[in-house]
């Protein structure tokens, strides 16, 4: 121990004890959210910086291991392998690793002790008692080994022999605890320690617990998988499947393993049959669904522009508005994403796999509000791409809620939700083991039963949390309290047939590397028998499943709390609803579907548990594209007023396509506000080629004078309404038949009268004249003479 300001290590042994007291209590909180692997006076944490490179240790073995921290005042100690992981007579263990001396000074002539702690473990509470610090550590050396002097800051790397001799148990199997320390030269208290467990199998005197594995295969929540941008979404989609992925980390971990894998369906790219009733697999390559038809022929203009560069905040993904139409090559993003879902199709292929519903939806979530909601049904039938996808089996019936809880009517709310899918009914429930067990003196079988029959899947916790983190050191302390732990629970029951189901969350992010080494330890251990976890959902012999329990205490959910709420759910299901209406009046709905679709679905998945953020951004993006595509159909209103003079008449009423797609076998629909107006015949199916308008006559009629209006929307065959409603003023003056007719016998009367006259009129005055010119000319010659006589005065 270095007490502050000093350059040396304490060799007084003081401060060495208030550090175990430190690290205990330190340890009892970590316990409070997750379990202790092992105890040691400083923690390996991952650093930023570059590791410290020592003698004998090549980079690539340093390549996968996170980087050590030095301690102001405390050594590190990293284990870095124990082998064998199981001692039985005969098989002396090898221990070897690194110690880093602590900031403050050098680690000189250091020597490296390995204690056997003297201790019984047989409860899995000593287990955390050990391995925290809070057991005393006292015991006996079983093995030393001199270290060169370290300098301070500085790494080097050691290798220890034990004998195995020093660590049999008179029992036929044991976890036997030990510490692996640093003490100073000179000092008789350890600068640095390490807690794990030696695994003893003596001879065989049990009946091996039959352990089943499951690992979810999934997506992050990660926005920019949806961006427009070609690059961004190229980017997001290497980072969640690339090679250096979380996926193809656990790909490689448990190639060769006896693991099953619950695959979400999506981490395979965009699945291109993602239409209402999509039972088929997308279709080869997985190319990104991009939309060929976009509102008035323009794409949507983004709420913040994209630079083509990641963002540091999520930004509103949509549908990428680039046509890819029959003979048009796709982008290279696009390329990219498919040839990276081929090769992930070719990893899963032979492989044990389970397929989650369509995007990992969020059953609990769901069961919870609306159990009948019609979008996740559709996720959960479309798990059967996965099968499709790849050419073989992958049973969609075994339903795993992220939460790992069972409150009261989820075993019916799941069981409401499957009868609307193709999956019908639930094979088994992945369960947290706690969430349905009470208080017990040893730990029951992980076969267990519902309260109205269904079968459940009940996961150890304690186990689940043992897999290895890539932030782990080294797998060494996993796997040895991994093996630990089970000898414990092997201990309980020696000759009692049981089961264990181990599962990972789905966020699991392990090295590859580390997990193999994990998997491949705990596999061959003599008294773990690894299984298939669907065997799991039948009894075995006397290995009998067991009802389901109500716990002392609550659980704490597995997962943060759920996104979805009723309000959410109903609306994802109503623009569903109306996506679904609108394709069925386009000529290429299908692709239509897919296209705005896609995004829709991702909206349900449980990863946005652990990003609730993004999924309020992906929400209001969804939202937008929806409206605007929606709104594209319309009818066209009119600003003027109709003026309708006769008792029938025909309105002529514009109707636009804004869409890429042509629109056909579309209604429109004529409704008056008030009986002044009267529909005479609605008209027949419309359509209307893309980016275009049409005028639908209609015939109405005017039943009285006065101004009425016109609701006029568009429906498809089977009368549910789309697109866009207007409005249309219409004036009705009608004129009284009535005043036709007497206009018309009063023309007809004068006419009459004109003929009659014509007909029987008599001789005039001017006939009976005899020569009318003569009289005329004389008349004319007169006319001087009677002007004069005319203006003389009387």
């Amino acid at each position: 121990m270095i007490r502050r300001g000093s350059r040396r290590p304490d060799t007084s042994g003081r401060g060495a004890t208030r550090l175990v007291r430190t690290l205990a209590a330190t340890a009892s909180t970590l316990a409070a959210v997750g379990l202790s692997v092992g105890g040691t006076l400083a923690s390996a944490a991952p650093s930023s910086r570059v590791p410290t490179t020592y003698a004998g240790t090549s980079a690539r073995a340093l390549e996968h291991r996170p980087a050590v921290t030095p301690v102001k005042d405390v050594a590190v100690i990293v284990l870095d392998t124990l082998s064998p992981a199981v001692v039985s007579p005969g098989k002396d263990v090898t221990i070897t690793g690194t110690v880093t001396a602590p900031l403050t000074g050098p680690l000189s002539s250091p020597k490296l002790q390995v204690v056997r702690g003297d201790v019984t473990v047989n409860q899995r509470a000593a287990l955390d008692d050990w391995a925290s610090g809070r057991t005393p550590s006292s015991g006996r050396t079983v093995a030393t080994t001199a270290v060169p002097t370290v300098p301070a800051g500085q790494t080097r790397p050691f290798t220890t022999t034990v004998p195995w001799g020093r660590l049999r148990s008179a029992d036929a199997f044991a976890a036997v605890p030990i510490s692996v320390d640093v003490v100073q030269q000179g000092a008789t208290e350890p600068t640095g320690r390490t807690r794990t467990f030696i695994a003893w199998n003596g001879r065989k005197e049990y009946v091996p617990l039959k352990v089943a594995t499951v690992l979810p295969l999934t997506l992050d929540p990660d926005v920019g998988l949806f961006s427009r941008n070609d690059a961004t979404r190229e980017s997001a989609w290497q980072r969640a499947i690339g090679p250096d992925s979380r996926v193809a980390r656990i790909l490689d971990g448990t190639s060769g393993a006896h693991v099953d894998l619950a695959v979400d369906p999506s981490v395979l790219g965009p699945d291109l049959a993602a239409g209402s009733s999509s039972g088929a697999g997308s279709a080869p390559g997985g190319a990104t669904p991009t939309p060929s038809g976009t509102a008035s022929g323009t794409p949507a203009t983004p709420s913040t522009p994209d630079t083509g560069t990641t963002p540091t905040t999520p930004t509103a993904p949509t549908p990428t508005p680039t046509p890819t139409t029959q003979g048009t090559p796709p982008s290279q993003a696009t390329a990219t994403i498919a040839r990276l879902g081929d090769e992930l199709v070719t990893q899963l292929q032979g492989r044990s796999v389970w397929a989650l519903p369509y995007t990992d939806a969020d059953v609990a979530a769901t069961v919870a509000v609306d159990p009948s909601n019609s979008l996740v049904r559709d996720l959960v039938t479309r798990a059967s791409t996965l099968a499709t996808r790849l050419g073989q089996a992958a049973r969609a019936d075994i339903v795993w809620p992220v939460d790992g809880l069972m409150p009261a009517g989820r075993e019916q709310g799941i069981q409401t939700l499957l009868s609307g899918t193709s999956v019908k009914k639930p094979a088994g429930i992945v369960v947290n083991a706690a969430a349905v067990t009470r208080t017990t003196a040893y730990t029951p079988t992980a076969r267990r039963v519902a309260a109205a029959g269904t079968r459940l899947l009940a996961y150890d916790p304690r186990l689940s949390a043992l897999l290895p983190a890539r932030t782990d050191p080294s797998p060494v302390l996993s796997t040895q309290r991994y093996l630990a732990e089970t000898l414990v629970l092997l201990g309980e029951r020696a000759g009692t047939p049981r089961s264990v189901l181990v599962t990972a969350p789905r966020t699991y992010d392990p090295d590859g590397g580390a997990l193999a080494t994990f998997l491949a330890a705990t596999s061959s251990a003599p008294w773990l028998e690894p299984v298939d976890a669907a065997s799991l959902l039948s009894d075995s012999g006397t290995d009998q499943a067991v009802g389901q329990a109500t716990p002392a205490t609550p659980v704490a959910s597995a997962a943060p709390p759920a996104v979805l709420t009723a309000r959410r759910l109903a609306q994802m299901a109503e623009q569903r609803d109306t996506l679904l209406s609108v394709s069925s009046v386009l000529r290429d709905g299908a692709e239509f579907e897919r296209t705005y679709r896609a995004v829709l679905d991702e909206l349900a998945s449980t990863r946005w548990r652990y990003e609730p953020g993004s999924w309020a951004t992906l929400s209001a993006s969804v939202a937008r594209d929806i409206r605007a595509a929606t709104s594209a159909i319309r009818v066209v209103p009119r600003t003027s007023t109709i003026n309708l003079l006769a008792e029938k008449g025909t309105l002529r009423i514009t109707v636009e396509n804004g869409l890429d797609y042509t629109v056909q076998d579309i209604r429109l629909r004529l409704v008056p506000d008030n009986p002044r107006v009267r529909v005479v015949e609605q008209p027949g199916p419309v359509t209307i080629g893309p980016l275009s308008r049409t005028n639908v006559p209609v015939e109405v009629a005017a039943v009285a004078a006065g101004r009425a209006e016109i609701r006029a929307f568009l429906t498809t065959a089977d009368g549910t309404q789309i697109g866009s409603p207007a409005t249309i003023p219409v004036s009705a003056n009608p004129l009284d038949g009535a005043i036709y007719w007497v206009g018309g016998i009063l023309v007809g009367l004068v006419l009459l009268a004109g003929v009659v006259r014509a007909v029987l009129k008599g001789t005039s005055r001017v006939d009976e004249i005899a020569d009318i010119e003569a009289l005329t000319a004389a008349h004319e010659s007169l006319g001087g003479a009677d002007t004069r006589d005319a203006d003389r005065p009387a």
